[in-house]
């Protein structure tokens, strides 16, 4: 059995990888960190689910495309909070900085994922956003 500590270790060291990954702009790593099929949740689109590989493809595609028209260069992780909700079950809330290519800030937003471990890795089952003012769950202070 996995203790709490080490599943939170784990899921930390996933999502320093898929940023990581994202800066890079490694598809392949962006692929294999979603688990198949994952939901984008939000207020204005409901649950927008993602089944195939090529509806993956798009998803990262069309992210890239929205975040590079707006000067995106880098993005850094400021504070990650792992809740374990079983051995291969978490919840993820990431607060990210997003940077322009002369160095100013893009954006800082929080993230929110439900991860699953199919037993090999840590892969994004959900992922939702807690827009300003809201904070999310646990009315954690933005930095």
């Amino acid at each position: 059995m996995a203790e709490s500590d080490q599943i939170v270790h784990e899921i930390e060291q996933f999502y320093a990888r898929y940023i990581d990954g994202f800066n890079r702009e490694d598809i392949d790593l962006f692929m294999q960190s979603f688990d198949l099929p994952f939901v984008a949740l939000s207020g204005e689109h409901g649950a927008t689910v993602f089944a195939d590989e090529a509806a993956q493809q798009r998803f990262y595609s069309q992210t890239m495309i929205a975040i590079q028209g707006r000067g995106w260069a880098r993005s850094t992780i400021d504070r990650l909070k792992a809740w374990p909700l079983a051995e291969n079950l978490a919840t993820l809330m990431a607060d990210v900085t997003r940077y322009k290519k002369d160095g100013s800030i893009l954006e800082r937003l929080r993230a929110f994922y439900t991860l699953r471990k199919d037993g090999k890795s840590w892969k994004i089952v959900t992922l939702s956003m807690a827009n300003p003012p809201f904070p999310g769950p646990g009315e954690i202070p933005r930095e």
